[in-house]
């Protein structure tokens, strides 16, 4: 990561469309951006379409960037919501969950904390698209039901079912983890 005048310079230069600011804004991000990314995406290829999707969004947008929140927020905002869009642009391609209310399950605790953060990160991305993003949003970003609904372009109900059946998945995952499941598979 670059120290605050560094960023401050490197945004400068990335407003005047300065490729070396550009390349250097990429350098010290494009890790913390993949891990970002890999919260919603299922393979590492869609994980770098996502990265790269969200830089010339923040390239193309640098401008609107007016320093009132830190820089690593504003840039989280924009690669959620870039891979939130992908999501929904491969909505018509998959298909839709059945909307069901479903009641509120816990993951077992002893699991969760014997669980390294990686090996949960392997679960989740092995979560359904819908599931996967309702649960990341929820569980990681803390955004409520309502938010949720209006990123994904989704009902309440279709949120309240995701998340749970999301919770359930992991849970049965840490239960009784599959091959499919097997960290490192």
């Amino acid at each position: 990561m670059l120290n605050k005048s560094e960023l401050e310079e490197t945004i400068r230069g990335c407003r005047k469309g300065d490729r070396f600011a550009q390349n250097r804004l990429y350098k010290a991000f494009y890790a913390w951006a993949s891990v970002i990314c890999q919260r919603y995406t299922h393979d590492p290829e869609t994980t770098r379409e996502c990265v790269q999707d969200g830089f010339f969004k923040v390239f193309t947008k640098i401008d609107q960037y007016a320093g009132d929140q830190s820089f690593e927020a504003w840039l989280k905002r924009i690669m959620i919501h870039t891979c939130i869009d992908r999501y929904r642009s491969k909505l018509n391609e998959t298909p839709t969950v059945a909307l069901q209310e479903a009641g509120d399950s816990t993951v077992m605790a002893e699991n969760l904390i014997n669980a390294d953060a990686d090996y949960l990160l392997h679960l989740v991305r092995q979560l359904p698209p819908a599931y996967q993003a309702t649960f990341n949003l929820f569980a990681i970003e803390g955004y409520e039901y309502q938010e949720i609904a209006q990123m994904l372009g989704v009902s309440l109900g279709s949120v309240k079912s995701n998340l749970s059946k999301a919770r359930q998945r992991l849970k049965e995952m840490l239960i009784k983890p599959t091959m499919e499941t097997a960290y490192g598979q």
